[in-house]
Protein backbone atom coordinates (compact mmCIF):
# COMPACT_ATOMS: atom_id res chain seq x y z
CA UNK A 1 0.00 0.00 0.00
CA UNK A 2 1.24 3.47 -0.83
CA UNK A 3 1.81 6.03 1.88
CA UNK A 4 -0.16 9.23 1.52
CA UNK A 5 2.02 11.41 -0.73
CA UNK A 6 2.44 15.15 -0.49
CA UNK A 7 0.71 16.91 -3.35
CA UNK A 8 1.45 20.42 -4.56
CA UNK A 9 -0.95 23.33 -4.25
CA UNK A 10 -3.22 23.27 -7.29
CA UNK A 11 -6.44 24.66 -8.64
CA UNK A 12 -9.46 23.01 -7.01
CA UNK A 13 -11.84 22.06 -9.80
CA UNK A 14 -13.88 19.72 -7.62
CA UNK A 15 -16.49 22.45 -7.22
CA UNK A 16 -17.18 22.52 -10.97
CA UNK A 17 -20.59 21.05 -11.75
CA UNK A 18 -22.21 20.21 -15.06
CA UNK A 19 -25.60 18.59 -15.04
CA UNK A 20 -26.54 15.81 -17.43
CA UNK A 21 -28.36 18.17 -19.80
CA UNK A 22 -24.89 18.98 -21.11
CA UNK A 23 -24.87 15.97 -23.45
CA UNK A 24 -22.04 17.23 -25.63
CA UNK A 25 -19.24 16.95 -23.10
CA UNK A 26 -17.10 13.86 -23.71
CA UNK A 27 -16.22 11.47 -20.86
CA UNK A 28 -12.51 12.10 -21.49
CA UNK A 29 -13.07 15.85 -21.05
CA UNK A 30 -14.92 15.28 -17.79
CA UNK A 31 -12.13 13.09 -16.45
CA UNK A 32 -9.48 15.68 -17.30
CA UNK A 33 -11.53 18.39 -15.62
CA UNK A 34 -12.72 16.56 -12.52
CA UNK A 35 -9.59 14.60 -11.56
CA UNK A 36 -7.72 16.98 -9.32
CA UNK A 37 -4.62 14.96 -8.38
CA UNK A 38 -1.30 15.30 -10.24
CA UNK A 39 -0.61 12.53 -12.73
CA UNK A 40 2.53 11.44 -10.88
CA UNK A 41 0.55 10.77 -7.70
CA UNK A 42 -2.15 8.87 -9.56
CA UNK A 43 0.38 6.71 -11.42
CA UNK A 44 1.86 5.57 -8.10
CA UNK A 45 -1.58 4.75 -6.73
CA UNK A 46 -2.54 2.82 -9.88
CA UNK A 47 0.09 0.10 -9.39
CA UNK A 48 -1.62 -3.27 -8.95
CA UNK A 49 -0.30 -6.16 -6.88
CA UNK A 50 -0.75 -9.92 -7.22
CA UNK A 51 0.43 -10.34 -3.63
CA UNK A 52 -2.03 -7.90 -2.06
CA UNK A 53 -4.86 -9.21 -4.23
CA UNK A 54 -4.09 -12.80 -3.31
CA UNK A 55 -3.78 -11.92 0.37
CA UNK A 56 -7.18 -10.20 0.45
CA UNK A 57 -8.89 -12.92 -1.58
CA UNK A 58 -7.48 -15.83 0.43
CA UNK A 59 -7.99 -14.13 3.80
CA UNK A 60 -11.64 -13.43 2.97
CA UNK A 61 -12.16 -16.97 1.69
CA UNK A 62 -10.40 -18.46 4.74
CA UNK A 63 -12.61 -16.46 7.09
CA UNK A 64 -15.63 -17.70 5.14
CA UNK A 65 -14.45 -21.29 5.59
CA UNK A 66 -13.91 -20.66 9.31
CA UNK A 67 -17.49 -19.43 9.57
CA UNK A 68 -18.68 -22.53 7.71
CA UNK A 69 -16.79 -24.70 10.21
CA UNK A 70 -18.45 -22.89 13.12
CA UNK A 71 -21.82 -23.59 11.46
CA UNK A 72 -20.84 -27.24 11.07
CA UNK A 73 -20.01 -27.45 14.78
CA UNK A 74 -23.58 -26.44 15.67
CA UNK A 75 -24.81 -29.68 14.08
CA UNK A 76 -27.74 -27.91 12.49
CA UNK A 77 -26.82 -29.14 9.01
CA UNK A 78 -27.72 -32.68 10.08
CA UNK A 79 -31.03 -31.59 11.58
CA UNK A 80 -32.02 -29.67 8.44
CA UNK A 81 -31.01 -32.65 6.28
CA UNK A 82 -33.56 -34.83 8.08
CA UNK A 83 -36.46 -32.42 7.55
CA UNK A 84 -39.20 -33.97 5.41
CA UNK A 85 -42.27 -31.89 6.29
CA UNK A 86 -43.36 -28.54 7.70
CA UNK A 87 -43.78 -29.84 11.25
CA UNK A 88 -40.19 -31.10 11.32
CA UNK A 89 -38.96 -27.80 9.87
CA UNK A 90 -40.75 -25.80 12.58
CA UNK A 91 -39.27 -28.12 15.20
CA UNK A 92 -35.75 -27.50 13.90
CA UNK A 93 -36.32 -23.75 13.71
CA UNK A 94 -37.46 -23.69 17.35
CA UNK A 95 -34.29 -25.44 18.54
CA UNK A 96 -32.14 -23.50 21.06
CA UNK A 97 -29.23 -24.06 18.67
CA UNK A 98 -30.84 -21.51 16.34
CA UNK A 99 -29.60 -18.75 18.65
CA UNK A 100 -26.07 -19.63 17.55
CA UNK A 101 -26.76 -21.03 14.11
CA UNK A 102 -28.99 -18.18 12.87
CA UNK A 103 -26.49 -15.31 13.21
CA UNK A 104 -23.63 -17.50 11.95
CA UNK A 105 -25.56 -18.59 8.86
CA UNK A 106 -26.70 -15.04 8.12
CA UNK A 107 -23.11 -13.82 8.47
CA UNK A 108 -21.89 -16.67 6.24
CA UNK A 109 -24.25 -15.50 3.50
CA UNK A 110 -23.16 -11.91 4.00
CA UNK A 111 -19.53 -12.90 3.47
CA UNK A 112 -20.48 -14.68 0.26
CA UNK A 113 -22.13 -11.56 -1.07
CA UNK A 114 -19.26 -9.34 0.08
CA UNK A 115 -17.01 -11.45 -2.11
CA UNK A 116 -19.51 -11.53 -4.98
CA UNK A 117 -20.34 -7.83 -4.85
CA UNK A 118 -17.17 -6.12 -3.58
CA UNK A 119 -14.53 -8.64 -4.60
CA UNK A 120 -16.28 -9.11 -7.92
CA UNK A 121 -16.34 -5.35 -8.40
CA UNK A 122 -12.57 -5.08 -8.05
CA UNK A 123 -12.10 -8.05 -10.35
CA UNK A 124 -14.26 -6.68 -13.16
CA UNK A 125 -12.25 -3.45 -13.01
CA UNK A 126 -9.07 -5.52 -13.34
CA UNK A 127 -7.82 -4.06 -10.05
CA UNK A 128 -7.68 -7.17 -7.88
CA UNK A 129 -4.52 -8.64 -9.44
CA UNK A 130 -1.67 -7.35 -11.57
CA UNK A 131 -1.55 -10.50 -13.71
CA UNK A 132 -4.40 -10.46 -16.21
CA UNK A 133 -4.95 -14.22 -16.50
CA UNK A 134 -5.06 -14.56 -12.71
CA UNK A 135 -7.64 -11.79 -12.55
CA UNK A 136 -9.72 -13.57 -15.22
CA UNK A 137 -9.57 -16.97 -13.47
CA UNK A 138 -10.60 -15.55 -10.10
CA UNK A 139 -13.30 -13.44 -11.77
CA UNK A 140 -14.86 -16.57 -13.21
CA UNK A 141 -14.62 -18.38 -9.87
CA UNK A 142 -16.26 -15.52 -7.96
CA UNK A 143 -18.93 -15.01 -10.62
CA UNK A 144 -19.85 -18.69 -10.55
CA UNK A 145 -19.47 -19.42 -6.84
CA UNK A 146 -21.52 -16.45 -5.66
CA UNK A 147 -24.18 -16.29 -8.38
CA UNK A 148 -22.98 -13.11 -10.02
CA UNK A 149 -22.71 -12.57 -13.78
CA UNK A 150 -19.58 -10.47 -13.79
CA UNK A 151 -19.07 -10.14 -17.54
CA UNK A 152 -22.61 -8.77 -17.77
CA UNK A 153 -21.82 -6.53 -14.81
CA UNK A 154 -18.66 -5.34 -16.57
CA UNK A 155 -20.70 -3.96 -19.48
CA UNK A 156 -23.37 -2.30 -17.35
CA UNK A 157 -20.95 -1.05 -14.72
CA UNK A 158 -18.89 0.74 -17.33
CA UNK A 159 -22.01 2.63 -18.43
CA UNK A 160 -22.74 3.45 -14.80
CA UNK A 161 -19.25 4.93 -14.39
CA UNK A 162 -19.43 7.01 -17.55
CA UNK A 163 -23.02 8.21 -17.03
CA UNK A 164 -23.45 8.22 -13.25
CA UNK A 165 -26.97 9.43 -12.33
CA UNK A 166 -27.85 10.20 -15.96
CA UNK A 167 -31.52 9.20 -16.03
CA UNK A 168 -31.24 8.17 -19.70
CA UNK A 169 -27.96 6.23 -19.66
CA UNK A 170 -27.13 4.96 -16.16
CA UNK A 171 -28.38 1.34 -15.93
CA UNK A 172 -28.51 1.51 -12.13
CA UNK A 173 -31.34 4.01 -12.63
CA UNK A 174 -33.01 2.96 -15.86
CA UNK A 175 -33.26 -0.73 -14.96
CA UNK A 176 -35.67 -0.50 -12.03
CA UNK A 177 -37.06 3.05 -11.86
CA UNK A 178 -39.91 4.25 -14.07
CA UNK A 179 -39.59 7.33 -16.27
CA UNK A 180 -42.02 9.16 -14.00
CA UNK A 181 -39.84 8.43 -10.99
CA UNK A 182 -36.63 9.38 -12.79
CA UNK A 183 -38.04 12.65 -14.09
CA UNK A 184 -39.22 13.69 -10.63
CA UNK A 185 -37.28 16.91 -9.77
CA UNK A 186 -36.93 15.62 -6.19
CA UNK A 187 -35.56 12.22 -7.24
CA UNK A 188 -32.89 11.15 -4.72
CA UNK A 189 -31.80 7.82 -6.23
CA UNK A 190 -33.47 6.20 -3.23
CA UNK A 191 -36.22 3.62 -2.76
CA UNK A 192 -39.57 4.99 -3.88
CA UNK A 193 -41.23 4.10 -0.57
CA UNK A 194 -40.43 2.58 2.81
CA UNK A 195 -42.23 -0.57 1.71
CA UNK A 196 -39.93 -0.88 -1.32
CA UNK A 197 -36.94 -0.14 0.91
CA UNK A 198 -37.72 -3.06 3.21
CA UNK A 199 -38.72 -5.27 0.28
CA UNK A 200 -35.12 -4.98 -0.90
CA UNK A 201 -34.17 -7.03 2.17
CA UNK A 202 -36.84 -9.71 2.38
CA UNK A 203 -37.51 -10.28 -1.33
CA UNK A 204 -34.16 -11.99 -1.85
CA UNK A 205 -35.43 -14.32 -4.58
CA UNK A 206 -36.03 -11.28 -6.79
CA UNK A 207 -32.28 -10.60 -6.70
CA UNK A 208 -31.57 -14.22 -7.66
CA UNK A 209 -34.22 -14.16 -10.39
CA UNK A 210 -32.72 -11.14 -12.13
CA UNK A 211 -29.21 -12.61 -11.91
CA UNK A 212 -30.41 -15.81 -13.53
CA UNK A 213 -32.14 -13.74 -16.23
CA UNK A 214 -28.82 -11.98 -16.86
CA UNK A 215 -27.01 -15.29 -17.09
CA UNK A 216 -29.47 -16.82 -19.55
CA UNK A 217 -29.72 -13.74 -21.77
CA UNK A 218 -25.93 -13.31 -21.73
CA UNK A 219 -25.40 -16.96 -22.69
CA UNK A 220 -27.61 -16.24 -25.72
CA UNK A 221 -25.48 -13.22 -26.63
CA UNK A 222 -28.28 -10.78 -25.78
CA UNK A 223 -27.26 -7.54 -24.06
CA UNK A 224 -29.58 -6.49 -21.23
CA UNK A 225 -29.63 -4.05 -18.35
CA UNK A 226 -29.75 -5.18 -14.71
CA UNK A 227 -33.19 -6.73 -15.14
CA UNK A 228 -31.66 -9.34 -17.43
CA UNK A 229 -34.76 -8.98 -19.62
CA UNK A 230 -34.42 -5.82 -21.71
CA UNK A 231 -32.14 -2.88 -22.51
CA UNK A 232 -33.50 0.32 -20.94
CA UNK A 233 -30.70 2.82 -21.65
CA UNK A 234 -31.37 5.28 -24.48
CA UNK A 235 -27.71 5.13 -25.47
CA UNK A 236 -25.55 3.39 -26.31
CA UNK A 237 -27.74 0.81 -28.01
CA UNK A 238 -26.84 -2.92 -27.94
CA UNK A 239 -25.95 -2.71 -31.62
CA UNK A 240 -23.18 -0.23 -30.83
CA UNK A 241 -21.16 -2.76 -28.82
CA UNK A 242 -18.39 -4.60 -30.63
CA UNK A 243 -18.79 -8.26 -31.52
CA UNK A 244 -15.75 -9.09 -29.34
CA UNK A 245 -17.50 -7.70 -26.24
CA UNK A 246 -20.63 -9.74 -26.97
CA UNK A 247 -18.60 -12.88 -27.73
CA UNK A 248 -16.67 -12.61 -24.45
CA UNK A 249 -19.91 -12.10 -22.53
CA UNK A 250 -21.52 -15.10 -24.22
CA UNK A 251 -18.51 -17.39 -23.79
CA UNK A 252 -18.10 -16.90 -20.05
CA UNK A 253 -21.86 -16.98 -19.44
CA UNK A 254 -22.21 -20.32 -21.26
CA UNK A 255 -19.24 -21.64 -19.29
CA UNK A 256 -20.79 -20.50 -16.01
CA UNK A 257 -24.14 -22.04 -16.92
CA UNK A 258 -22.37 -25.27 -17.85
CA UNK A 259 -20.72 -25.42 -14.41
CA UNK A 260 -24.12 -25.12 -12.70
CA UNK A 261 -25.66 -27.81 -14.90
CA UNK A 262 -22.71 -30.12 -14.28
CA UNK A 263 -22.74 -29.68 -10.50
CA UNK A 264 -26.48 -30.13 -10.04
CA UNK A 265 -26.79 -32.98 -12.56
CA UNK A 266 -23.92 -34.99 -11.07
CA UNK A 267 -23.40 -34.31 -7.37
CA UNK A 268 -26.86 -32.85 -6.85
CA UNK A 269 -28.74 -35.64 -8.63
CA UNK A 270 -30.19 -37.16 -5.43
CA UNK A 271 -32.15 -35.56 -2.61
CA UNK A 272 -29.49 -35.80 0.10
CA UNK A 273 -26.77 -34.24 -2.05
CA UNK A 274 -29.19 -31.60 -3.31
CA UNK A 275 -29.98 -30.64 0.30
CA UNK A 276 -26.25 -30.41 0.99
CA UNK A 277 -25.70 -28.07 -1.97
CA UNK A 278 -28.61 -25.91 -0.88
CA UNK A 279 -27.53 -25.76 2.76
CA UNK A 280 -23.86 -24.89 2.21
CA UNK A 281 -24.05 -22.97 -1.06
CA UNK A 282 -27.25 -21.70 -2.64
CA UNK A 283 -29.33 -20.88 0.45
CA UNK A 284 -26.73 -18.76 2.30
CA UNK A 285 -25.75 -17.06 -0.95
CA UNK A 286 -29.37 -16.04 -1.56
CA UNK A 287 -29.89 -15.02 2.08
CA UNK A 288 -26.78 -12.85 1.75
CA UNK A 289 -28.57 -10.56 -0.70
CA UNK A 290 -30.38 -9.04 2.28
CA UNK A 291 -27.43 -7.76 4.33
CA UNK A 292 -25.36 -6.72 1.30
CA UNK A 293 -28.27 -4.54 0.22
CA UNK A 294 -27.78 -2.63 3.47
CA UNK A 295 -24.32 -1.72 2.16
CA UNK A 296 -25.04 -1.00 -1.49
CA UNK A 297 -28.52 0.57 -1.48
CA UNK A 298 -27.48 4.21 -1.15
CA UNK A 299 -24.19 4.62 -3.02
CA UNK A 300 -25.58 7.63 -4.90
CA UNK A 301 -28.62 8.54 -2.80
CA UNK A 302 -29.17 12.25 -2.19
CA UNK A 303 -26.16 13.04 -4.38
CA UNK A 304 -25.98 15.73 -7.06
CA UNK A 305 -27.16 14.65 -10.51
CA UNK A 306 -24.08 16.14 -12.14
CA UNK A 307 -21.08 14.88 -14.10
CA UNK A 308 -18.61 15.55 -11.27
CA UNK A 309 -17.98 12.20 -9.57
CA UNK A 310 -16.90 13.87 -6.33
CA UNK A 311 -20.40 15.33 -6.07
CA UNK A 312 -22.41 12.49 -7.62
CA UNK A 313 -21.19 9.69 -5.36
CA UNK A 314 -21.31 8.96 -1.64
CA UNK A 315 -18.44 7.76 0.58
CA UNK A 316 -18.82 6.00 3.95
CA UNK A 317 -15.78 5.49 6.20
CA UNK A 318 -17.29 2.53 8.12
CA UNK A 319 -15.15 0.21 10.28
CA UNK A 320 -11.89 -1.60 9.59
CA UNK A 321 -13.57 -5.03 9.62
CA UNK A 322 -16.27 -4.04 7.13
CA UNK A 323 -13.72 -2.32 4.91
CA UNK A 324 -11.72 -5.56 4.88
CA UNK A 325 -14.75 -7.62 3.86
CA UNK A 326 -15.78 -5.01 1.27
CA UNK A 327 -12.38 -4.65 -0.39
CA UNK A 328 -12.43 -0.92 0.59
CA UNK A 329 -15.37 -0.27 -1.77
CA UNK A 330 -16.97 1.89 0.91
CA UNK A 331 -14.67 4.61 -0.49
CA UNK A 332 -17.02 4.88 -3.42
CA UNK A 333 -16.61 8.52 -4.47
CA UNK A 334 -12.86 8.04 -4.57
CA UNK A 335 -13.30 4.96 -6.74
CA UNK A 336 -15.63 6.76 -9.13
CA UNK A 337 -13.13 9.59 -9.54
CA UNK A 338 -10.20 7.20 -10.08
CA UNK A 339 -11.57 3.73 -11.00
CA UNK A 340 -8.11 2.54 -12.06
CA UNK A 341 -6.77 2.72 -8.47
CA UNK A 342 -6.78 -0.76 -6.82
CA UNK A 343 -8.65 -1.44 -3.59
CA UNK A 344 -5.62 -1.37 -1.27
CA UNK A 345 -4.85 2.24 -2.24
CA UNK A 346 -8.40 3.55 -1.86
CA UNK A 347 -7.74 4.55 1.80
CA UNK A 348 -4.79 6.62 0.57
CA UNK A 349 -6.97 8.14 -2.12
CA UNK A 350 -9.55 8.90 0.57
CA UNK A 351 -6.99 10.89 2.57
CA UNK A 352 -6.15 12.93 -0.53
CA UNK A 353 -9.72 13.58 -1.67
CA UNK A 354 -11.77 13.71 1.52
CA UNK A 355 -11.90 17.51 1.65
CA UNK A 356 -13.17 17.61 -1.94
CA UNK A 357 -15.92 14.98 -1.62
CA UNK A 358 -19.30 16.59 -1.12
CA UNK A 359 -21.27 13.65 0.30
CA UNK A 360 -19.04 12.17 3.00
CA UNK A 361 -20.91 13.47 6.03
CA UNK A 362 -22.43 10.09 6.98
CA UNK A 363 -19.81 7.86 8.56
CA UNK A 364 -21.65 4.52 8.88
CA UNK A 365 -23.98 2.39 6.77
CA UNK A 366 -26.50 2.29 9.62
CA UNK A 367 -26.80 6.07 9.66
CA UNK A 368 -26.91 6.09 5.86
CA UNK A 369 -29.90 3.75 5.85
CA UNK A 370 -31.56 5.76 8.61
CA UNK A 371 -31.14 8.92 6.52
CA UNK A 372 -33.18 7.21 3.83
CA UNK A 373 -36.12 5.95 5.91
CA UNK A 374 -36.38 8.40 8.82
CA UNK A 375 -39.29 10.88 8.92
CA UNK A 376 -38.32 13.73 6.62
CA UNK A 377 -35.53 11.63 5.13
CA UNK A 378 -34.60 11.00 1.51
CA UNK A 379 -37.68 8.91 0.76
CA UNK A 380 -40.03 11.57 2.16
CA UNK A 381 -38.23 14.39 0.33
CA UNK A 382 -38.28 12.38 -2.89
CA UNK A 383 -42.05 11.88 -2.59
CA UNK A 384 -42.86 15.44 -1.51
Amino acid sequence: MCKTPDIPVQEDVSTVDKDWTDKDIKPSERKARDRILPNGVVLKLMKRSDWLGTKRFLSNMSFMCLTAYAIYRTGMHSEFAEVENLRQLLSVLSSPKMLTFGPLYFFYGFQMQCMGFAGGHELLHGNAFKTKWLNTVVTFFVSTAFFEVLWHEKINHKQHHIYTLDIDRDPELTSFFSRKELENPNFKSASTSRYNYFRGFWNVFSHLYHRMCRLVSSSMGILTDYTGIWWSMKSPTPEEFSSSVVSELQFFSILQLAVYVTIFSTYGNNLDNFKTLCFWWTAPCVIGYAPINFIRNAEHSDCDRVTNQLHATRTVESTFFLRWLLWETNFHAEHHAYPMVPFFNLPVLHDLLDDHIKHNEIKSFTLQNWAMIRPGGWIDVQNS
